[in-house]
């Protein structure tokens, strides 16, 4: 096994009480050295279904705060950074979040992996007027259908995921397709707009099945012999984790991967946790591929965290978790550490930040940066030890992201 894909396997493969270690030092408050002290609770799946993503996350984003407090913290504050495990489920999540709020008095809550989660961690979020910061979950519906200025989502979101997926479709000229979504929001909400623009930029195409396995499902058979038995031109899959990984391993045995095109959801993880499964030629799409950003910047990250970290390799997730942290300093830096929603999400749209992934910038009908998305193909390249996306298309979050007044009619429809 080579020694990348190594160490990242042993780091997250944390037992239970290596993570309630983890999870106590990281309440520790920070060295404030007389400032003012600006909690920051995180929320996340360190156990469940998002367990195999959450680590390197909650690396990068301990990293992160690191460097900013030896920077003079976020608008002049130092920040301490509770952790604290959802178990990847919506009751868990509310109840982590809501107990951040009333007893430790946090400022501003971060994470949150699984979309489910998400959801119920916004609502607590809006109750408490508390700024949440996502930088893993996928839904659309918490800054769109059930949006409130103190929610953000930086990075791309279902609608943004869904276009873009459907514009790749329809430019490979796939007529017959089986979707197959684990049975969540993300899922379910992903295949929707998939569909749905699919029609709109070509009536023709059909969608011949759709799939819905439950989230964390490992036994893939039945799934991939339904959707072969339809003989299609390409399967479009929305996986993550545990299931990714069965449908990549089981898909090679029943020769899913030689029998049609498949288009699934590919992070950096999946592709190391599959280096001998995965073939070449698979289409995937990607949240923030270290090995395929393109900023100077992006490079220095990609180093340095390597250093830090044992030669690990950041995966998508600890890209997202970084650029989040430093976007949320670079917020409060012209707010002067003043955390009420309104004033950060005004402040937020008022300049464009540098992040690892290029430039991105915020609105305030939604608090949605106009992050990119990267689709691509897998190729086993000398580069690097586990197959990669190449031929990266990366799509400007800009040409995804539905008009203000699209915003709008979201929400009277969620309204109703």
């Amino acid at each position: 096994m080579n020694a990348i894909v190594a160490k990242y396997r042993f780091a997250h493969a944390i037992p239970a009480f290596a993570a309630a270690v983890w999870l106590s030092m990281a309440a520790v408050p920070a060295d404030v050295h007389g400032a003012e002290v600006l909690k920051i609770g995180y929320v996340g799946g360190i156990s469940g279904a998002c367990a195999g993503l959450t680590p390197p996350a909650i690396k990068a984003m301990k990293m992160a705060v690191e460097e900013i407090n030896n920077a003079g913290g976020m608008g002049g504050r130092r920040v301490e950074f509770i952790i604290r495990d959802s178990k990847t489920k919506p009751d868990e999540g509310a109840k982590q979040a809501r107990d951040l709020n009333v007893s430790d008095k946090v400022e501003a809550l971060v994470g949150v992996c699984s979309s489910s989660v998400f959801l119920s961690v916004n609502a607590v979020s809006k109750e408490y007027n508390v700024p949440l910061f996502s930088a893993q979950s996928g839904t659309h519906k918490t800054t769109i259908d059930f949006g409130h200025p103190a929610v953000f989502q930086t990075h791309p979101n279902t609608i943004t995921e869904g276009n873009a997926l459907a514009e790749f479709t329809a430019l490979k000229g796939w007529k017959r397709i089986v979707t197959m979504g684990l049975d969540y929001e993300w899922g379910r909400t992903t295949v929707a707009v998939y569909e749905a623009r699919l029609k709109q930029l070509n009536p023709s195409v059909k969608i011949t099945r759709q799939l819905w396995p439950k989230i964390g499902e490992t036994n893939m058979t039945s799934y991939i012999t339904a959707a072969l038995a339809d003989n299609p031109d390409a399967v479009m899959a929305v996986m993550f984790g545990v299931s990714a990984n069965s449908l990549i391993k089981q898909g090679k045995s029943y020769g899913l991967f030689s029998r049609t095109n498949v288009l699934t959801f590919l992070s950096t993880e999946t592709l190391m946790d599959m280096a001998a499964e995965l073939p070449d030629g698979v289409y995937g799409w990607s949240r923030g591929p270290a090995y395929a950003l393109k900023t100077e910047k992006g490079a220095d990250f990609v180093r340095r965290y390597s250093a830090k970290y044992d030669g690990e390799f950041p995966t998508d997730w600890a890209v997202l978790g970084y650029d989040e942290m430093l976007y949320i300093k670079a917020i409060l830096d012209r707010t002067n550490g003043n955390t009420d929603a309104v004033t950060m999400s005004n402040a937020a749209a008022s300049f464009t930040y540098d992040s690892l992934r290029g430039p991105i910038r915020s609105r305030t009908i939604d608090n949605t940066v106009n992050a990119p998305s990267y689709i691509g193909v897998t190729k086993k390249i000398p580069e690097y030890p586990f197959p990669v996306l190449v031929d990266v298309e990366i799509i400007p979050g800009d040409k995804l992201l539905p008009t203000e007044a699209e915003v709008k009619q979201m929400r009277a429809e969620a309204a109703k």
